[in-house]
Formats: structure tokens, sequence, C-alpha cells
């Protein structure tokens, strides 16, 4: 069965403060192919948030602090840095860095879901023309695909994704993504994803039981997770209120979004 569209975070087109201008000139000049479709057949393998709202137009790796580092870093000739963006849905934040003259084959992409990576191709257009590194693997899965990339990536980009979990499995989540960083001072993880000012447990019904963070209890969790690892992290944060995002069965009082930036000392 399909899954029902008749909730409050399904979107029948992208709400103009999600669809950016950077989107638009990447659809328009990048791919030339309306949003709508592919998302709607996203949204029958599974129905995320993120989908329904069309989130993936925001390209909200462009709009975080760190990206104008990011990109200079990545087009250094000089330093062949990589960057995995991890639970990249279509991998539009991969197409993105392209677009913005990045190297295409030092850049990867990260999604459980094969199909979601195959739609990204569909919507830009660039199956046989990019050469970044699709990879359909679970992060929660300690011998799969990601093992390879071990110790070589200089960034990831984690947004819109511990959220989707508990305490615990975010715990794991950060120590592999430690994991997956280059052990050098500087390597980064950064992102942006729901948050609150009290963190706190809450359930939605696409996704399950979750931590929201406060900025607080973000930066707890990634003290233990260097505890933990033996290894220490500045953690930067800023939480905001979402202003007008108010869908009842989903959100609750003191909802907003925290944006995340965590560099290795």
């Amino acid at each position: 069965m399909a899954p029902s569209k008749d909730v409050a975070w399904y979107h029948a087109q992208p709400p103009p403060e999600f669809f950016s201008d950077a989107m638009r000139d990447l659809l328009e000049n990048y791919s030339r192919i309306e949003a709508a479709n592919v998302r709607d057949r996203a949204w029958s393998i599974y129905p995320y948030p993120c989908i329904g709202m069309f989130r993936f137009c925001e390209l909200s790796m462009s709009r975080l602090p760190p990206y104008s580092h990011v990109v200079a870093s990545l087009k250094d000739d000089r330093s062949s840095r990589q960057l995995l963006d991890l639970g990249c849905c279509f991998a539009q934040e991969i197409r993105k860095l392209v677009h913005d003259g990045a190297p295409s084959e030092n850049l990867y992409a990260c999604d459980i879901n094969r199909q979601f990576l195959d739609l990204g191709y569909e919507l830009f257009r660039d199956r046989h023309t990019l050469d970044s590194h699709m990879i359909a693997a679970d992060m929660f899965q300690d011998d799969g695909p990601l093992s390879e990339l071990e110790g070589k990536m200089n960034f990831i980009h984690a947004s819109f994704l511990l959220h989707l979990f508990g305490w615990e499995k975010q715990v794991y989540a950060c120590k592999r993504m430690i994991k997956l960083l280059q052990p050098v001072p500087g390597a980064m993880v950064f992102g942006k994803q729901t948050a609150n000012s009290t963190g706190q447990n809450v359930y939605h019904q696409a996704t399950g039981r979750m931590w929201r963070h406060d900025e607080k209890s973000f930066k707890a969790m990634w003290e233990l997770v260097g505890q933990q690892t033996e290894t220490c992290w500045n953690v930067s944060t800023m939480f905001k209120q979402w202003e007008g995002m108010n869908f009842g069965e989903w959100t609750e009082p003191g909802f907003g979004y925290l944006i995340f930036e965590v560099r290795k000392k």
C-alpha cells in the first residue's frame, strides 16, 4: 500500500521557503527537470517528512557557516580533500558542490536507500557524467560498504540525519563518523537538524522514537563520544526556533533547528 499523502508533512508543491534560489539555479542550469515527479516516487519508497516537505530543495549545506571553507578546501589542487554526504537522499548537495567547482571524483554520497540514489540520477540527469561515488549502505552495519572509507574523509555533511534516531543510535553514529574521518586536526562533521529548546524524547509516526537535541545535549553527546573514542572535538552549535513550523502531531513547544559544526582538535 502506498503511503498516505493525507498528512501534515506532505506538500503538493515545494513551499517557497524551502525551494531556494540555489536549488532553482541547480535544476535550471544543471539538470533542467521538475522536482515534483521524482519526489512523489521517493515518497512511495519511504515517506520521510523531509521528502514530503521538499526539504531536499533547500540545499541546506550551502547555507551552513563552513560551506565556503569546505568548497575552497575541496577545490585546492594541492590537498585532494574528500567529503562524504551521509544520509544524502538524492545526493542533491553533491551536485551543488560540483556546480560550485568541487572536484566530482573527491565527493562521496551515502544513503540506505539505493532507490533514492537512482532517483537522484534521474532528477539531475547525470548518471553518465557525474564522477562522484554513490554508496547504498547502512551506517549501523560495521562491515558494510562504508568500511572502505574509514580514515579517508576530511569532511562529513550530516544534515537531517542524526535526529531520526534515539540517543544510543546517535552516539553510535557519531562514533562511526569518527572512524570515517581522517585522524587529523580540522577534520569536520557539520550539518543541520531538527531540535528543541529543551532536549527530549519525541515520537513521529514515520520514523519512530527519536532524541530531539538542544544545544546542551548535543554538546554533551559529543563529549561522551570523545571520551569513549579517546578523541577531542570543538563543538559549535546554534539553535533557532522554526517560525511557522507547527504541524501538531510531529512538532512540540520549543521546536526548532540546530546548526552544528564539530571539528577535531
